[in-house]
């Protein structure tokens, strides 16, 4: 395994999308949906292609784009939330997640 691998990171990463996938999967009226969708998966997408990248600078791109598909993916998370189209336990459940996912990449690139 590279010293340079989160594999904390790729693993919240992934489960995000996949919560993700999975309330959408529940609830038809989501709004914004095919973009909650794409910046969930982006998310993860964008870490582990951070992580293949062969330097730094590379890599930390990559990583500063996953963090803003995140900060996208709680904005459209909240509109859904103030919308009552999502119950504030999984509103909050995925919030957290993607907080810590923000954090998690500042962590590894600041």
């Amino acid at each position: 395994m590279s010293p340079h691998r989160d594999l904390a990171l790729a693993d919240a990463a992934e489960k995000f999308a996949a919560a993700v996938v999975g309330l959408s999967d529940r609830t038809r009226r989501l709004l914004h949906r095919a973009q909650l969708l794409e910046s969930s998966q982006a998310v993860s997408a964008n870490v582990a292609e951070g992580f293949g990248r062969a330097t730094i600078p590379d890599r930390n791109y990559r990583l500063v784009v996953a963090r803003g598909e995140a900060e996208e993916s709680i904005r459209h998370l909240r509109a859904n939330l103030a919308g009552r189209r999502i119950e504030p336990a999984e509103y909050w459940a995925l919030h957290n997640l993607a907080v810590t996912i923000v954090k998690m990449v500042n962590s590894l690139i600041t």
